[in-house]
């Protein structure tokens, strides 16, 4: 198989867990856990929903990125993490450092979706 069914295994993973540490977390069986990851059975929403859950992640991320193409790694989410959590000077540094490294490309974008772009008279 060329590409996993879902995304399951890869986030289990970047959190250090086994089939079966994520299986005792939703309650059900280190088989089972094994059979959604490789595509046996059918990954419902209730199994998207409590892996999820288990994992600490939105159910979109299990999504191959293919269905879900603005989805995070475990690697990115990460950095947006340490982002979030740095103090408003750190993250200052870190756009900077980031726009010097990996100049942004696309349309422009307001600095923080959170809060509205002034107006500019």
């Amino acid at each position: 198989m060329d590409q996993a069914p879902n995304r399951i295994r890869e986030h289990r993973m970047a959190e250090g867990l086994s089939q079966q540490a994520l299986a005792d977390r939703i309650g059900t069986s280190k088989v089972t856990i094994s059979d959604l990851e490789t595509g046996k059975m059918q990954f419902t929403q209730d199994y998207m929903r409590r892996i999820a859950y288990a994992l600490e992640i939105l159910p979109a991320d299990l999504l191959p990125l293919s269905d879900n193409p603005g989805g995070l790694t475990a690697r990115e989410r990460r950095l947006i993490e340490q982002l979030r959590a740095a103090a408003p000077d750190q993250r200052d540094q870190l756009h900077k450092v980031a726009d010097v490294i990996a100049p942004f490309k696309g349309a422009e974008q307001p600095e923080d979706r959170l809060v509205p772009r002034k107006r500019v008279a």
